[in-house]
Parts: structure tokens; sequence; C-alpha cells
């Protein structure tokens, strides 16, 4: 006959338990992205937040085209904000600075000017963004809210030449 000590049962109380708390904390851990998701998020809120009056406030817009060759052609318009890639990682002067390119949410690229080219995207939506930042990097905000500039576009199958 074989000796089962009287541990054994709670071990098995035990384990359930466990289980069970698991399974009713899993939900509150659901919604937290991961690193994949993240992109360099994590990373970029690192970096700070210049809140700047609404008066005389730097503005962005982005414009996307479609280059003849291939990719995509980005053009970022500013308003009362200077590019000033000399000046990165300097103290913060009004209205300078630099950009971040981001599609899909990922970080891409820090843009010292205006103009960028994007290689062709898996084929599908996306959304491309810019945000600006100051010499330290801290990005700019006006009434809590980022100063950002959005768009879409739609990556067709891209041809690979003749076969």
């Amino acid at each position: 006959m074989l000796k089962m000590s009287l541990r054994f049962p709670y071990l098995i109380y035990l384990s359930i338990a466990s289980m069970l708390v698991g399974v009713i904390i899993a939900p509150v851990f659901r919604d937290i992205p991961t690193q994949t998701e993240m992109g360099t998020m994590a990373q970029d809120m690192q970096h700070g937040i210049l809140e700047v009056p609404a008066v005389g406030a730097p503005q962005v817009a982005v414009a996307v085209e479609k280059d003849l060759m291939d990719g995509w052609n980005v053009t970022v318009t500013t308003m009362n904000f200077t590019f000033t890639p000399e000046m990165v990682n300097s103290d913060n002067v009004d209205n300078t600075g630099h950009a971040h390119l981001y599609v899909n949410g990922m970080k891409l690229a820090r843009l010292y000017g205006p103009h960028f080219h994007l290689h062709d995207l898996p084929e599908g939506e996306h959304e491309i963004s810019v945000t600006l930042s100051s010499n330290d990097h801290s990005y700019y905000y006006v009434d809590g809210n980022l100063i950002e500039a959005r768009t879409s576009i739609s990556q067709e199958p891209v041809e690979t030449g003749p076969s």
C-alpha cells in the first residue's frame, strides 16, 4: 500500500487556489502593451514634455505622396518652428528642434528637415505621424495635447519586376 503524506492534499489545494487567483487577476494585465506593440514608445516617453502657450506655438502638418520609382515621399510643413540639427542635445530655444516620424505608432526616424523618403511598406493601410521635439528631445505640447500631425496611406502590392 502507498503511504501518502498529509501534506499532499494541501499541495493540491494550494495549486488550485493559485490557478484561480491567476484567472481572477489575468484580465488586469490583458491590456498592457507588449514590447512589440509599444515599438519605441517606452523610450520616447523618457524624453519629457515641454508645454508651450497656444499663442505662437509650433504647428506641424504632414503630406505623404507615392514616389514614382519606389516608396513614399514624406513632406513635413511647420509653422512657428525651425529645424535645428546643429543644436540637438543642447538647451531648448523656443520653437526649435527636430521631429519624429512614426509608422503605425512605431518610431522610424528622427527628422532634422522637412523631407524624408520612406521605403515601400507591407501591403495595406498605414498611419504616418509626425511629432515635434525640442533640442533636449522633450515633446512639444499645447494645453496637454501633443503637437502632431497624422495621415494614412494605402500600400498596394509592390511589383517585383519581370518573372
